[in-house]
């Protein structure tokens, strides 16, 4: 078991993933995540918003589990 804090919130995460670029130069999330906190509010409009942008999702949970979405918009049937 590890003593380093395991970051829950979505701005943890995010602080988390930009630390660990700078110092390795790697990405752990897609270029251009959206960190969301998955229990807050209106995740669903966030999720659709995002992928309408072409955007990935990083969920994070208060566990500190996370997990990407990477949603599209359906083509329109017109």
């Amino acid at each position: 078991m590890s003593d380093e804090p395991n970051p829950t919130s979505a701005a943890d995460v995010m602080g988390e993933a930009i630390d660990f670029n700078i110092k390795t130069g790697r990405m752990l999330y897609p270029n251009g995540s959206l960190f969301v906190d998955a229990d807050g509010p209106h995740i669903g409009r966030i999720i659709a918003e995002a992928a309408d942008e072409g955007r990935a999702v990083v969920l994070c949970y208060a566990d500190g589990t996370r997990r990407i979405v990477e949603a599209r918009s359906a083509p329109s049937a017109a």
